[in-house]
């Protein structure tokens, strides 16, 4: 009887022996595989992480990209008050296709005061060149010249927002006779480059648009060089011009 009972007890020892190892080695694979993949996803963890960086540092080059442009639009004379949009380019595409003589008179600039009579001086006629007025005459002379529209990114390679121009258009091929001055508030600016044409009719003085400040008025004289006497001077609101 207690042989029996003895071998009933090493039994019962040996089936939970058998169990407590058996839950033991399970936690332990269970443990180590929990850390295998752990060390996995450690290990995947900066690859992750280099993704997001690519990704920032691609959003930020976009970021960049675009304040980029924006900084040359700028530049490029959009805020310039006769930058042009792409409709107001089609606008004047359109203006100058309608009159194959278009001289763009709505740019002319009013006569303030004249010293001379001599008709170098009455038959002189001013214009300020803005971007829609060239826009406009090149259109017109394209369309006259060869029977075709002008295009948005065709005027768009030559428009230059970097300086304003007034043409002085002349009698008797006097444009060499006459000189220029800019004033604007009692101050003189300064013309960087001058043109006079092979006939002598068209007189093209160019300023620095950072030189004017297109709020206030400015006074555009032209006189003879051997007698600045003779003189007359035109007025500019530079807001009457914007088209």
């Amino acid at each position: 009887m207690k042989v029996k009972i003895l071998f009933v007890l090493l039994s019962v020892s040996l089936v939970i022996n058998i169990v407590l190892f058996y839950g033991l080695t399970k936690y332990e694979l269970v443990e180590k595989g929990s850390t295998r993949i752990s060390d996995n996803q450690l290990a995947e963890i900066p690859e992750s992480e280099d993704i997001i960086e690519e990704e920032n540092t691609y959003g930020s080059n976009i970021t960049n990209e675009t304040a980029g442009k924006n900084v040359q639009a700028e530049q490029s004379g959009f805020g310039y008050i006769y930058s042009l949009t792409d409709d107001k380019i089609l606008e004047a595409i359109n203006d100058g296709k309608k009159d194959v003589g278009y001289f763009g008179e709505d740019f002319m600039l009013p006569l303030v005061t004249s010293t001379s009579n001599d008709s170098m001086f009455e038959y002189m006629d001013i214009f300020i060149d803005t971007p829609y007025r060239y826009v406009a005459i090149y259109s017109s002379n394209q369309y006259a010249k060869y029977d075709r529209t002008s295009t948005i990114e065709e005027v768009s390679s030559f428009i230059n927002y970097d300086y304003l121009t007034f043409s002085a258009y002349l009698p008797n091929g006097s444009a060499n006779l006459l000189a220029t001055e800019l004033t604007q508030e009692g101050e003189i600016i300064e013309s960087y480059k001058t043109d006079n044409n092979e006939d002598g009719d068209i007189k093209s003085i160019y300023f620095s648009v950072d030189a004017i400040d297109f709020r206030e008025p400015a006074i555009l004289k032209i006189f003879e060089k051997n007698n600045p006497e003779n003189y007359s001077e035109y007025k500019i609101a530079f807001e009457d011009y914007v088209k």
